[in-house]
């Protein structure tokens, strides 16, 4: 087999992590802008999701409006990586089931990890992002029906920053797809569970190597992150449509 050049990704927490009510980490953007410019995650409190595209840190708050992050913000779940692509090609698709399926035929192995940025143009999209919680913390299945909001946009140009992890690191990250939204105008976005989309530019890095950096915390230490998550998983980050 030829040389590859190693590309890898940098990840603070894990999705068990979270699902245990995690909440408070200590990988701030001024970090994680140490490790690339490119990827996704949640911040402290389930506050807003957390997006990253060309460099810049956003949350897309409650209510899915674009505020640009402050250095200090930190995070308890985000993987980053220094975006280069080696592979490009156009798409559209009539859903997320849709997209998902014409993704994978693109991806080496079903054993490595992918960093995904489609720019395009979204007849519909339906995303998600959350109000703060509070503590004293409770489970992420329990609190996200009543902190999460939905909201839609129709004919929006935009880019969906993207993941693909493999089934083996399912206490670690989600396993498959996991998308979020900006667009164009880097003014909404949220976490992605719809859409249609007219027309994309896929750009995929193939990943091989991983860095993870465990939360220094009580809560962390504590947490039973030996778990089968994969109803919960389900319930708060792969609904499609």
């Amino acid at each position: 087999m030829k040389n590859i050049t190693k590309q890898s990704i940098y990840q603070t927490g894990t999705i068990n992590s979270l699902l245990q009510a995690v909440y408070d980490g200590d990988a701030s953007i001024e970090k994680l802008s140490q490790h690339g410019n490119f990827g996704l995650g949640a911040l402290d409190a389930i506050d807003g999701e957390l997006i990253v595209c060309d460099g810049k840190f956003f949350r897309a708050d409650a209510r899915g409006q674009l505020n640009q992050l402050t250095p200090e913000t930190c995070s308890p779940f985000a993987v980053i990586t220094k975006f280069n692509p080696e592979h490009s090609f156009e798409i559209s698709a009539s859903s997320f089931t849709e997209l998902e399926q014409k993704l994978l035929p693109h991806l080496v192995s079903a054993n490595l990890i992918y960093a995904i940025k489609i720019e395009g143009l979204f007849n519909h999209i339906e995303l998600r992002s959350e109000e703060c919680t509070c503590r004293p913390y409770r489970k992420l299945v329990e609190i996200l029906p009543d902190l999460q909001r939905t909201f839609s946009f129709e004919n929006i140009a935009g880019t969906l920053v993207g993941v693909w992890f493999p089934s083996y690191l399912a206490q670690i990250n989600v396993p498959g797809f996991h998308f979020h939204f900006m667009d164009s105008q880097q003014k909404v976005g949220g976490h992605v569970f719809g859409l249609k989309m007219e027309h994309g530019k896929v750009e995929i890095q193939t990943l091989h190597g991983f860095e993870l950096d465990l939360i220094q915390s009580d809560e962390f230490y504590q947490a039973n992150l030996d778990m089968n998550n994969g109803a919960a998983v389900a319930q708060v980050e792969q609904v499609r449509t």
